[in-house]
């Protein structure tokens, strides 16, 4: 996928742009609440128990890896290490929010799509780098509770914690004969984040940073030389998402 590889090489430190933007974001939202005769927009709405809306994300993910002691065999002699790099990738959804109370509320995912790109090199003592590319299109479900601060005329901070699941599409989670890294069709991860509720006159809107770490071990029991010198593969994401919702 070319687009991945453009974004790759402009090598830019993509989780401090994001926390950039969003201080940026806080930053403007309180110099707005020092602002006289503010109009107050979609006040009914917080008043509402469902509400639905759509995200589009960008993320920034990689694989933590840990050797296996055959990694210090003789079977790994030409093999120096193994290194999982960060790639790109995008995602759109679906959500529903369900009202608690006023800054408590319950966010169901029925449905999200993610793209992503996982690399991992093989780097040869003799110098030369085997890499592992693993392209996937995964459906990724989730539940998560949300704690809001006040309202301070158009905006609102708050945090989101909870779990997902991530269900590879397309072909099924089934062994090949092949000498080559493979992952599983199924995996879970654990989330948190903070975000920006931004309310206009007919939307609101909420960019959010979030990380996303996968609690099971990817990595499908093959035995061959990508397989035998590592024990586990989890999933690590920072995700910024932009939500648009009633």
């Amino acid at each position: 996928m070319q687009t991945f590889d453009i974004w790759y090489k402009l090598n830019l430190h993509r989780t401090k742009v994001i926390v950039l933007f969003l201080l940026f974001s806080f930053v403007q939202a309180h110099a707005q609440t020092r602002k006289a005769g503010v109009t107050l927009h979609r006040i009914k709405s917080d008043q509402k128990t469902i509400k639905y809306g759509f995200m589009l994300g960008v993320h920034s993910n990689y694989n933590g890896i840990k050797y296996s002691d055959r990694f210090d065999t003789p079977e790994y002699d030409q093999i120096g290490s193994i290194i999982s790099k960060k790639n790109l990738g995008f995602d759109l959804g679906f959500m529903v929010n369900i009202r608690l109370a006023d800054q408590f509320s319950i966010r169901v995912v029925p449905v999200k799509i993610g793209l992503y790109q996982n690399t991992v090199e093989y780097r040869f003592i003799d110098g030369t780098v085997n890499a592992q590319l693993i392209e996937s299109t995964r459906i990724e479900p989730g539940v998560f509770f949300k704690y809001r601060s006040i309202r301070r005329n158009n905006f609102r901070m708050y945090l989101i914690a909870g779990i997902s699941g991530s269900i590879r599409s397309g072909k099924e989670d089934v062994l090949t004969n092949d000498d080559r890294l493979e992952i599983r069709k199924m995996n879970a991860k654990l989330e948190f984040g903070i975000g920006l509720e931004r309310y206009f006159e007919f939307f609101k809107f909420a960019p959010e940073l979030r990380y996303a770490r996968g609690i099971m071990n990817v990595m499908n029991p093959q035995d061959n030389i990508f397989h035998n010198g590592l024990d586990r593969i989890n999933t690590h994401s920072f995700t910024l998402y932009l939500h648009f919702s009633d």
